[in-house]
């Protein structure tokens, strides 16, 4: 398979730079109460800058939300972080993202989980985080191109489920998606407001999903649909 023209920059910034650049995150990543060892270490062993387009190699290497194709954004790393805690996977957990991106959220999870299925409604989008992730030997996330509302029965049932997008409500497909004690952490829309929280999911005793809010968020919209431009 032919690698994506973005995988793995290695220019733009010195081999210094990228040292002093990661050990500021990772000592901005460990002073968060909500980061355990294991989530901080996934981090460190999942660099950042392999999951961009060249030109921005150095913003990888920084605390901030990085651009993607289609209008698309890689969320920065503490927000990320902050989104792993909340679902606090396990490693026998089976874990659904909704939104691949460039995969690098992927990366991070596939050290934390046992299996990953990432989904994203871009078709080339989909194929370029499939392509990094194989060149970096990742064998337990499967990237499938499909409509992020539209979670098929066959994928099955999963432990944790990660929403990248903000969602007015949970759609039925993904709710359906999560097993019994699992978790969910998605962006929720306050009815008539832009503006979002993030809400941690769990099954309630009754069948239905009780919300916790876990603060004030910033998400872009869940897209509905399937996109094939190239």
């Amino acid at each position: 398979m032919e690698p994506p023209q973005s995988a793995f920059p290695t220019v733009g910034v010195s081999a210094q730079s990228r040292a002093e650049a990661k050990a500021q995150l990772l000592m901005r990543l460990r002073a968060r109460s909500d980061v355990d060892l294991a989530l901080l270490r996934a981090m460190e062993a999942a660099p950042r800058e392999n999951f961009v387009d060249l030109a921005y190699a150095d913003l990888a290497l920084r605390d901030v939300a990085v651009p993607l194709p289609f209008g698309q954004t890689m969320e920065a790393p503490s927000a990320l972080a902050r989104m792993i805690a909340a679902l606090n996977p396990r490693p026998d957990s089976r874990v659904l993202e909704i939104g691949a991106g460039s995969g690098y959220s992927a990366k991070v999870l596939s050290l934390l989980a046992r299996e990953v299925v990432s989904v994203d409604c871009f078709e080339r989008l989909a194929l370029d985080a499939r392509g990094r992730l194989e060149l970096l030997g990742v064998a337990n996330v499967a990237v499938v191109w499909a409509d992020c509302f539209e979670i098929s029965p066959a994928y099955g049932l999963f432990d944790r489920i990660l929403i990248h997008g903000a969602i007015d409500e949970v759609p039925a497909n993904i709710a359906g998606a999560l097993g019994e004690g699992g978790v969910m952490a998605a962006a929720s829309r306050r009815a008539g407001e832009e503006a979002c929280e993030l809400m941690r999911f769990t099954w309630s005793v009754t069948g239905g999903l009780d919300a916790q809010s876990l603060g004030p968020w910033r998400a872009q919209r869940l897209l509905r649909g399937l996109f094939s431009e190239r």
